[in-house]
């Protein structure tokens, strides 16, 4: 089976080293290329995307491309719209030509965070660019029948590429500023994604899943345990949002019962620390 992968950043990278080891034949699309298999590709471009997939003929596309940072979403909504929609449309259109699955990476940001716990069937509510982008993306990405739509909470781990650890857009090597220290999230160890989407194509499955880590916490107790690995927390501030140009999600937690009912579940944080106290070591 052949994959392309879209974005070879924390996740994509992540995901080209879990589907090489399981023996897939991987090929990596990003904006810049580190290596031999991962080409050099602007996904905003759609001719580079068509020639690079007519050419692979992949079984499965993923599409990890984003304009992560909702501050830089605000501040420019036509990149955030052409990193976030435009690229996301352009592969769809040509998966839809070769008939490849195309599963794509949303996030629970779509919602507004007024309640939490958010399932599959809730409507969006998008209060800031960033969202309303992807909530675009994931409309034109569901007009496939074969396709996946995963809407995920914050990832952390070990970011290899940059020998780093990263919870969200967060590294520790500055301080890390939090205006809302009463946010709620339910992050997710990113080692878990590859192993979710893998059962998910295995199964066949269609359609929106969300994922997330087992425990909601507020967001800043669990930056602070996880900056506690490499002895950072000192670094995690509580600053004053009150000239901050956008308010984020109070609580975006997802309810994960739906892959959790086909035998899919994630690790909490207590059992993620051993595996990146070793990643951390190595």
């Amino acid at each position: 089976m052949k994959i392309v992968i879209f974005g070879i950043g924390f996740l994509g990278t992540k995901l080209m080293d879990y589907f090489l080891l399981k023996g897939f034949n991987v090929v990596g699309a990003s904006i810049s290329s580190r290596n031999s298999i991962v080409k050099e590709i602007d996904a905003r471009n759609k001719k580079e995307v068509e020639e690079l997939l007519i050419i692979n003929k992949p079984d499965i596309v993923i599409d990890t491309i984003a304009l992560s940072s909702y501050y830089s979403c605000e501040k420019n909504h036509d990149l955030c719209k052409a990193l976030n929609y435009s690229t996301a449309k352009n592969i769809a259109e040509v998966c839809k030509v070769i008939n490849s699955k195309m599963i794509f990476i949303s996030s629970s940001y779509v919602f507004d965070g007024e309640k939490g716990n958010y399932s599959e069937t809730d409507k969006t509510n998008s209060t800031n660019e960033y969202a309303r982008t992807k909530v675009l993306a994931e409309k034109k990405v569901l007009e496939l029948k074969n396709s996946i739509v995963i809407r995920t909470e914050p990832m952390y781990g070990f970011d290899k590429g940059n020998n780093e650890l990263k919870a969200g857009t967060n590294t520790f090597k500055s301080n890390v500023k939090n205006g809302y220290p009463n946010m709620l999230r339910s992050p997710i160890f990113i080692d878990d994604v590859p192993k979710i989407i893998f059962e998910l194509i295995k199964n066949n499955q269609t359609g929106i899943f969300h994922i997330a880590g087992p425990q909601k916490t507020k967001w800043i107790d669990f930056l602070k345990k996880f900056a506690s690995l490499i002895n950072l927390q000192d670094k995690v501030k509580i600053v004053d949002s009150s000239s901050w140009i956008l308010k984020p999600p109070h609580d975006s937690s997802l309810n994960t019962s739906k892959i959790n009912a086909l035998g899919i579940n994630t690790v909490s944080f207590g059992n993620a620390q051993k595996k990146l106290r070793e990643q951390l070591n190595n």
